[in-house]
């Protein structure tokens, strides 16, 4: 039931691997099991399932649900910024059959987690990974480098349908 359990994880958090490497583990001192025995370690339950999502074999893509007789919307939609809030904006409105397109001046997504955390706590590779769980749902993810003045005309392009989506 490992899938299982992923699926409900990620209903709520779309970078679980992330989360259970760097969690700080606050609910587990709270944790009213701990009057009882000791107190449920969630966090290392979550790491463990996460494990999972790694490996592209056993690897979790939800479901894409469509709210509409459609398959999928038409609406283009860009998002600036491919940090923790851009790609689980773009995580959300995948699942919702929306195919949005994450720009990134970066040369690597994941933005504090990329480049905030020290990898001898967070592996960029598990980054990479669950960046892919993104791409499999259809997200475009473009880390090129631009500026401000390089990224209006792109947008503008992107939205009236004259490039990629």
């Amino acid at each position: 039931k490992y899938q299982e359990a992923l699926a409900l994880i990620k209903k709520d958090n779309p970078f679980p691997a992330v989360c259970g490497r760097i969690c700080n583990k606050r609910c587990e001192e709270a944790c009213t099991r701990g009057t009882i025995d000791q107190a449920v370690s969630i966090d290392a339950v979550k790491k463990f399932l996460a494990e999972q999502d790694l490996h592209a074999e056993t690897r979790y893509i939800p479901p894409v649900v469509v709210a509409s007789s459609l398959s999928g919307w038409e609406q283009k939609i860009a998002i600036i910024g491919a940090g923790p809030a851009g790609l689980s904006a773009a995580y959300y409105l995948a699942t919702r059959g929306y195919k949005p397109t994450v720009f990134e001046k970066s040369a690597r997504p994941g933005g504090m987690m990329t480049y905030g955390i020290p990898s001898f706590k967070l592996e960029k590779d598990i980054i990479d990974a669950e960046t892919q769980v993104l791409r499999e749902l259809g997200v475009d993810v473009d880390p090129t480098t631009f500026t401000v003045e390089q990224a209006v005309p792109q947008l503008r392009a992107l939205l009236e349908g004259r490039a990629h989506a």
